[in-house]
């Protein structure tokens, strides 16, 4: 017998060895996943498979051992002798065993036996522990309510007793533990003590808890997600009549009195901005993961920037405040989204104005150098204390509590300035001497050469298709089906209109349709079951019209066999154009 066993089990007692070794009923040949089972008849047949494998991988006996102890036992004493054998071979088993902490314990609660697992999980080696109660491995809250005696007291009730918690190591710190604990009897079913079975299983806790709490996020993610697409389609829908009628009504300028024309203009630009404000505000992580579209073409800046006062003139005289402007650029014209620079501009000159007190000076101020245009405003507003200016442009973050308390906001109009001017590969920085001394923001992009930007603007005129159409729209939202319907009428098309599937279907089946146009979310069911009924009766060209405007929902519509998908409000320059496209096919 190894030395180091008599380190590990008391020789006297309830467990000493004889008793240890006579409670192996009936006598195993050889130390086995059955040996251990008895043992610790609350360890399932696998978890004491997987311990023997673990245990005897090092210390497996010879085939010539194995054999010898196999052997029948005589009545020579050689049972003893076996026994023994046993004893120490399920000692090697139990001892080898790293990553679990597998002990007895007398009646009492005392630590009788202790293997290297336990050691490595609690922290005390054999010589400190065993003798001691094994209370000492529960918390003082624990120990108070009197947890161990009771688990003893459940365990000899129940015959095991299955537990898991906080344990204490011998240092002070905690561990989470799952616990087998067991009570072994006497032939005449008397406690004779009690073994017990510890897994440190904190890292699967964490692993459990990571995985819930990353389920969790996903889940709220989602639901955030859906919640901003139903809410981006009811905020984009009504814009899209809106921009309908204000083409229409620029279509028909002629008939209108000459000052109703800069109103109309006035009209569809804002509700273009607003369209993109709403698309930014609500899909902030596409903003942020750099992922939006840009209609890149050239730009005159200075159009763009007196757009976008006028835009604010309403706030601008509201104040009372005096504005300047000063063109110095000779090249003024920029490869950009117009209407996300726009939206730039925008935002600058709505932060001044909204910091800058009543009757206060705003001053606009753009020049070149090297091929670049520069554009700065300032202010003589509230200012921005130095340490502040880097988090300016930080989504949901103002420069102060206090600011955001007085003049209200998100947060988010610098932080999507900065990612829109990103990506039309220039800068955008904030200057201020700090509280009271106003602020100057500049903004730089790439000019083309003088002469480059001038468009023929009569090249992007409203353009009749060569050939009429007939077209049929699908669309349930009345206003958006009214004005749509007059446009694309008033375009020369000839326009069937429905409001639900079923309308869609007897149409589809009853007439020949050569464009759908078609929303998506139907008050009796979807597009996609439009779109597949009619690919299947006859050769179609189709867009999707919608709120939903996700990568997700680009896809799907275009897995459903739309050619083209809108969001709302329409790009109805886009939507000649596909017309245009058709109608010189099937001229």
């Amino acid at each position: 017998m190894k030395p180091s066993f008599f380190c590990k089990i008391a020789l006297e007692g309830p467990f000493g060895l004889d008793n240890f070794a006579g409670s192996l009923r009936p006598p195993p040949t050889e130390v086995s996943a059955y040996t251990l089972s008895k043992i610790f008849p609350a360890v399932s047949a696998d978890f004491a498979q997987e311990l023997c494998s673990e245990g005897t991988k090092q210390d497996r006996p010879s085939e010539s051992h194995s054999k010898s102890r196999s052997q029948p036992m005589g009545d020579n004493g050689s049972t003893a002798s076996v026994l023994y054998q046993t004893a120490e071979q399920f000692h090697i088993l139990v001892d080898s065993v790293e990553e679990y902490a597998i002990y007895m314990l007398d009646p009492n609660g005392n630590v009788v036996t202790w293997n290297t697992g336990a050691q490595k999980i609690k922290g005390y080696t054999a010589r400190e522990i065993i003798g001691k109660n094994f209370a000492c491995f529960y918390t003082a809250d624990d120990v108070a309510t009197g947890k161990p005696q009771r688990n003893l007291r459940e365990a000899a009730r129940r015959g095991h007793f299955r537990d898991q918690g906080l344990r204490v190591r011998k240092d002070g710190s905690t561990f989470e533990a799952e616990v087998v604990l067991t009570a072994l009897r006497d032939d005449k079913g008397k406690i004779r003590g009690f073994s017990k079975v510890t897994r440190d299983i904190t890292d699967q806790i964490r692993s459990r808890e990571s995985e819930a709490e990353k389920i969790a996020a996903q889940k709220a993610s989602k639901a955030k997600d859906d919640f901003l697409a139903a809410l981006s389609h009811e905020l984009r829908t009504p814009l899209t009549p809106a921009l309908a009628a204000a083409t229409y009504l620029e279509d028909n300028a002629a008939k209108l009195p000459p000052d109703f024309a800069e109103d109309v203009q006035l009209i569809k630009r804002n509700v273009k901005l607003q369209a993109r404000l709403i698309d930014d505000l609500l899909d902030l992580t596409r903003v942020t993961r750099g992922k939006l579209r840009l209609d890149v073409e050239s730009c005159d800046a200075h159009t763009v920037i007196r757009n976008a006062i006028e835009t604010a003139s309403s706030a601008i005289a509201a104040k009372k405040m005096k504005l300047s402007t000063k063109f110095d650029a000779k090249q003024h014209h920029i490869l950009a989204d117009c209407i996300r620079l726009q939206q730039v501009f925008w935002n600058l000159i709505n932060n001044a104005v909204k910091f800058t007190p009543p009757n206060g000076q705003i001053a606009i101020r753009t020049f070149n150098d090297a091929g670049r245009f520069h554009f700065d405003i300032t202010d003589n507003g509230i200012g921005i204390e130095r340490e502040r200016l880097a988090s300016l442009f930080t989504p949901f973050e103002q420069a102060d509590a206090s600011v955001t308390r007085q003049f209200g906001g998100l947060g988010l109009g610098l932080a999507i300035s900065k990612h829109l001017v990103d990506l039309h590969h220039g800068t955008i920085e904030a200057e201020s001497r700090g509280r009271s001394f106003g602020a100057t923001f500049k903004v730089t992009l790439d000019a083309l050469p003088e002469g480059a930007g001038k468009t023929d603007q009569a090249s992007r005129a409203s353009k009749h298709p060569p050939k009429p159409l007939r077209i049929l729209l699908v669309e349930d939202h009345r206003d958006t089906r009214y004005m749509l319907s007059r446009l694309l009428t008033h375009f020369g098309h000839h326009v069937l209109t429905a409001d639900n599937i079923r309308n869609a279907l007897n149409i589809i089946s009853s007439e020949n349709v050569e464009v759908l146009l078609c929303d998506i979310g139907l008050p009796d069911g979807t597009g996609y079951e439009v779109i597949a009924e009619a690919k299947r009766k006859q050769r179609i060209k189709s867009v999707a019209i919608t709120g939903f405007g996700t990568e997700e929902d680009i896809r799907r519509s275009k897995e459903a066999g739309f050619d083209l998908h809108l969001v709302k409000p329409i790009d109805l320059h886009e939507l000649q154009e596909v017309l245009d496209q058709v109608g010189a096919e099937r001229a």
